[in-house]
């Protein structure tokens, strides 16, 4: 009896127990081995730790921050970026891998193609940088599984009015939170209202609009709660479209963010796709030819997440990461589910061609990686460095490769890596300065819109005085009264001209303020400390 109990809890927890446990080791070995944490989990423990622990006012500055989900979740997780990441990659690991059981294939090629799942680079990326992507990608992947049923035919004859009303209440909730996860997934609502619509043609047209209803009504009560907290916090509904520090463009990766509209967009989007997710495609063009009249609803269901893509590209969004495509691969599983009940060619060919794309996407996605400026953009300078790190962990630099990368260095491309690699050890190191040098009641004057990485680092926002708290105007312009150290931009870091006390204070680029001394120079950041509590420190 307790054998048999054991078995059933091993069978419910190990699918989501094991993936957390390993995930949550590798992020700790990044973080404490290496020193990497990603940015976007940086800014979710800043504004997180904001909102668990102040300073006041606190809703100028969590009210205004995107995505609010992942900011409370962070405060709940008791400001943990490795947990929230960890819990989401497990979550997501958890539902591929019962995606994958439910495929009509034998046990070996299932393993098979769940290992060559795991070996992409574009999810390996993902879980262990992007909790905002990790949680899309969940989301929209069982988005996808509670609609493809309302694509076959005979739901006509099998209809259960309670089923199909259950079913759609779950669409609601599941898309919901994806509008507050990634804001261009509101364009999801009209994508998915045409394909409710063709699904349901034969109903009358109440039956329709109750569907759209239950469906969408979720995801524009979030849309207009945020517009309204965004309202209620700076008066503007659409402040953190445009604010520097809301988290819909970091400043860091602003300068990558691209914007494509209509055709251009179309083609820019082919483009990726071609090279990062062509097993998507081709397994999905596949399926529909098994389809008969259900093809269009199949069809614009299998491109939700290619109109995730336009959205970005049109919206300004599109950021060149290998982890973003993780959402091609998600619900993965379903396309080859679709592809070996329908699919033209006998199983065999069918599970071989299926294994085949999925290698094939494992060489793409390296190439992209690795690929210069051309036909691509290359990729985001922090999915390089991560993966350049994990590389050279799994398979030491021999000589001949250590040359290499050496004239690689050389590079355009390999210049702004390692520039990129210098900006974050900096903001590192000046955090963690801090937080062995700040007595209890001192505080810092910093723009934390360009400096978060430092006050993660230092762990406790409070700490800091920054442009959110009512203290700060008095204290920029009187700071030799007001605070103990003074952050601001070194003079190489590009986002110099950002900083708020060195458009205050220009001062501060060249010999400095009176009554501060620089304790901390380099060329991304500085920091000046006020001699009076350097004098009491050595006394």
């Amino acid at each position: 009896m307790f054998a048999t109990q054991l078995k059933a809890f091993w069978r419910l927890v190990a699918p989501v127990g094991i993936p957390l446990l390993l995930l949550a080791g590798l992020l700790w070995g990044l973080k404490e081995g290496w020193g990497w944490v990603s940015l976007e989990m940086q800014f979710l423990v800043y504004k997180g730790s904001v909102a668990a622990l102040g300073p006041d006012p606190r809703l100028p500055i969590v009210g205004t921050t995107f995505p609010p989900s992942l900011v409370l979740a962070t405060a709940i997780l008791g400001r943990s970026p490795l947990l929230l990441q960890a819990i989401l990659g497990a979550l997501l690991l958890g539902w591929v891998g019962q995606q994958l059981r439910r495929l009509p294939a034998g046990l070996g090629w299932r393993w098979l193609w769940g290992l060559l799942l795991l070996l992409q680079p574009a999810l390996i990326l993902m879980l262990l940088r992007s909790p905002a992507w990790t949680a899309t990608s969940l989301l929209l992947g069982v988005n996808m599984a509670l609609l493809f049923p309302l694509a076959e035919e005979r739901r006509a004859a099998e209809k259960d009015e309670l089923t199909v009303t259950l079913r759609l209440l779950l669409i609601g909730l599941t898309l919901g939170p994806l509008m507050v996860l990634r804001w261009e997934s509101g364009w999801l609502l009209p994508w998915l209202a045409i394909a409710l619509l063709l699904a349901f043609r034969r109903e009358s047209w109440g039956f329709r609009w109750a569907s759209l209803l239950v469906a969408g009504f979720v995801s524009l009560a979030l849309i207009l709660s945020w517009l309204y907290v965004n309202w209620l916090g700076v008066g503007d509904p659409w402040a953190f479209t445009y604010q520097a520090g809301s988290g819909l463009r970091l400043p860091q990766l602003r300068e990558d963010l691209q914007q494509a509209g209509g055709w251009r967009g179309l083609l820019e989007a082919g483009k990726w796709l071609a090279l990062l997710a062509p097993a998507y495609l081709l397994l999905g063009m596949g399926s529909l030819l098994g389809h008969g009249l259900g093809r269009r609803v199949w069809a614009l269901i299998w491109g939700m997440p290619l109109g995730l893509l336009l959205a970005s590209l049109g919206q300004g969004l599109f950021l060149p990461e290998l982890c973003r495509f993780a959402v091609f691969w998600v619900p993965l599983p379903l396309g080859m589910s679709a592809y070996l009940a329908r699919g033209a060619g006998s199983r065999w060919a069918k599970c071989l061609l299926i294994t085949a794309l999925l290698g094939l996407n494992c060489l793409t996605a390296g190439y992209g990686l690795s690929q210069e400026s051309g036909f691509w953009a290359p990729l985001v300078a922090e999915e390089r460095d991560l993966w350049e790190r994990l590389v050279a962990e799994v398979a030491p630099i021999s000589p001949q490769l250590e040359a290499a990368q050496d004239l690689y260095e050389v590079t355009p491309s390999g210049q702004a890596l390692e520039t990129w690699r210098r900006q974050r050890q900096e903001k590192r190191q000046v955090g963690q300065y801090l937080r062995r040098h700040l007595l209890p009641g001192q505080k810092v004057l910093v723009d934390d819109d360009i400096h978060f990485e430092a006050i993660f680092w230092a762990r406790d926002p409070r700490l800091f005085l920054t442009p959110h708290q009512y203290e700060f105007a008095l204290a920029l312009q009187h700071p030799q009264e007001r605070v103990d150290y003074l952050l601001v931009a070194g003079p190489a870091d590009p986002l110099r001209s950002a900083d708020r006390i060195l458009q205050f204070w220009p001062e501060l680029n060249f010999e400095g303020l009176p009554g501060f001394r620089e304790v901390y120079s380099s060329p991304q950041v500085r920091l000046w400390a006020r001699q009076v509590k350097l004098e009491e420190e050595t006394e």
